[in-house]
């Protein structure tokens, strides 16, 4: 049989400009609708960059319902203003996503006819970064009575003076970094969204409030990070923050507990996240006071962290530790670095008789023969009946190889586990055969690393 029977025939590669023209020739040929969804599903400035493609591509981009208006991307401010103004103001189609980053300096009637136009195209999620602002900054009122508006993101590093009547019937998403509340009645409305679900306040300025009520009824989570003023620095706020929401799920707080958090006991919670910056010493007494009571609020949690330095303020008052609340739904536990000279650890496991799983995301303490350490005799409840998981992270290796598994943490750790069923105990490090044979007369123990 003859090969060249099977032969393809030889086929003329076109010229690469000619078909490149036939191609832009058919895409021009789409429809409108058609080629503004796909400028959608690609980066902005991809999307920018079609516009050498030919004449109807010159002002297609800027039909793209994500903006990311981004004031560094350019060597020029001026180049900046006007494009930002090309695309907001020329452009007569919905927004999805407004993201701008600027430098305010004497241009506030620039950003708040920026946010304008977007809020006049229905925005739904916006995200402002502002910096260099001079005196007390106001965004347009529109922007917080917007009804399209699901997302609100703003860094505004400055005061941030909000309108007298705000109303956004469909935010569920509200992030706040760096901004300084100037008065308490604007900032509960903003803060108190009848639909909101997520809550984050980031670094954020209390000076000038004195109470403030949180009260959105479809909160799920809060998060709450205050600034770290150091050990000797002045403690520049005091505001009474309460925290009301039946809808209430988690929360997270950072802070050095300057400010006074209340939740009531109508929320919820279900996991918790306590942590601290450092305090200033002569304060310590009222912030330990601070704490417990935000303790005995959320004792429905099932998931509950606490600092290694939240348990130091906690056990810098000695009647607190005897007044700890019971946590019956709790369990899992991480209070850090098992410290065995707090009472308050000792105190905490005793008062959650359902724990399962105990974190010491901090790792173990390491003592000398002559200290005091703490007895946990007798056994905690949860120990005989419910533990079934320990999880030991932050160990340096020279820890566990040396003096970290003594006879004595062992037992105060481990042998006081009675539970039935095995145990699995999880390492953050390799373990060395010392530990290991620590325990080998241990029944019923799983070692992972």
């Amino acid at each position: 049989m003859n090969d060249g029977a099977f032969r393809a025939p030889s086929i003329r590669k076109p010229n690469e400009e000619q078909d490149m023209d036939a191609v832009i020739c058919y895409i021009d040929n789409l429809p409108d609708s058609i080629l503004e969804h796909i400028l959608s599903i690609v980066p902005m400035k991809d999307a920018v960059g079609t516009c050498v493609l030919s004449k109807k591509w010159r002002s297609l981009w800027t039909s793209h319902p994500n903006l990311e208006l981004c004031e560094w991307r350019f060597s020029r401010r001026e180049h900046f203003t006007n494009f930002t103004e090309r695309v907001l103001l020329r452009g007569s189609y919905r927004i999805k996503r407004f993201d701008l980053s600027f430098k305010v300096l004497g241009d506030s009637s620039l950003v708040n006819l920026w946010v304008s136009a977007a809020v006049e195209r229905n925005v739904k999620e916006c995200f402002v970064s502002l910096k260099d602002i001079p005196g007390n900054f106001v965004l347009p009122c529109c922007l917080f009575t917007c009804s399209t508006l699901t997302r609100l993101k703003l860094f505004i590093s400055g005061a941030l003076k909000l309108p007298s009547c705000i109303f956004l019937p469909n935010l569920k998403l509200l992030l706040l970094v760096s901004i300084t509340f100037v008065d308490e009645g604007s900032t509960e409305q903003l803060l108190s969204s009848p639909v909101l679900e997520e809550l984050t306040i980031t670094n954020c300025n209390w000076d000038n409030l004195k109470t403030l009520t949180i009260r959105a009824p479809m909160l799920k989570i809060l998060t709450i990070i205050d600034k770290d003023f150091g050990y000797l620095s002045p403690h520049p706020y005091s505001c009474r923050v309460l925290i009301y929401g039946n809808n209430l799920e988690r929360m997270h707080c950072r802070s050095p507990f300057l400010n006074d958090y209340q939740v009531d006991k109508s929320c919820s919670l279900v996991e918790a996240h306590i942590s601290f910056h450092k305090w200033h010493l002569s304060k310590t007494g009222l912030v330990a006071y601070r704490l417990h009571k935000l303790l005995k609020a959320m004792c429905s949690v099932k998931k509950l962290t606490l600092s290694s330095l939240a348990v130091q303020v906690l056990s810098s008052v000695d009647e607190l530790c005897s007044h700890l609340p019971v946590f019956p739904n709790l369990k899992l536990l991480d209070f850090g670095r098992l410290d065995l000279k707090l009472q308050v650890i000792i105190k905490l496991l005793h008062n959650a008789p359902h724990l399962e799983t105990l974190k010491l995301s901090e790792g173990i303490g390491v003592y000398s023969d002559d200290e005091d350490r703490a007895e946990l005799d007798p056994a905690p409840h949860c120990f005989g009946s419910h533990l079934r998981q320990i999880e030991l992270s932050d160990l340096w290796k020279e820890q566990v190889t040396l003096s970290l598994w003594k006879e004595e943490t062992v037992s105060f750790l481990f042998r006081k586990q009675k539970a039935q069923k095995e145990m699995r105990i999880f390492f953050s490090v390799p373990l060395s055969s010392v530990v290991r044979g620590q325990f080998a007369p241990l029944k019923g123990f799983w070692l992972m690393e």
